[in-house]
């Protein structure tokens, strides 16, 4: 499973704008209706959002392209079989993929067509995999 803050410092390049706080982060969960799972919850409170080589993670910010509120809402706008107990981590930018989080920490991702497949465990290990 390993630790995501780990994973985040083994990444080329990253940038991140600033961590959450608490408040920000309770805020974000009560708008979607989820539960963050533990491990975003700890990438929030330290990187709030980050860019990397080959890997753009969603976040607590103020740009809509990056923050975890407006992508997932506009997610669930245009594809109405999205799980509403998910919430969007990434935006893959490839063929219309994008990456979920359920409150447990597993990874999904979903295409437009609503094909829902289990990608990994952990935050920890999607970044991990992004590395390769």
């Amino acid at each position: 499973m390993g630790n995501i803050l780990d994973a985040i410092e083994g990444l080329e390049d990253v940038r991140f704008i600033k961590p959450a706080d608490p408040k920000q982060i309770e805020n974000a969960q009560e708008v979607l209706g989820v539960t963050f799972a533990e491990d975003y919850k700890e990438y929030l409170g330290k990187y709030g959002v980050i860019s990397a080589k080959g890997l753009e993670l969603t976040g607590i910010a103020a740009v809509d392209r990056l923050n975890v509120v407006k992508v997932t809402q506009q997610e669930r706008k245009m594809n109405k079989i999205m799980p509403t107990d998910m919430y969007v981590i990434e935006n893959t930018a490839v063929d219309g993929i994008v990456a979920l989080q359920n409150a447990e920490g597993k990874i999904y991702t979903i295409t437009m067509d609503g094909k829902l497949e289990f990608f990994s465990t952990s935050l920890a290990d999607y970044v991990n995999k992004a590395k390769l």
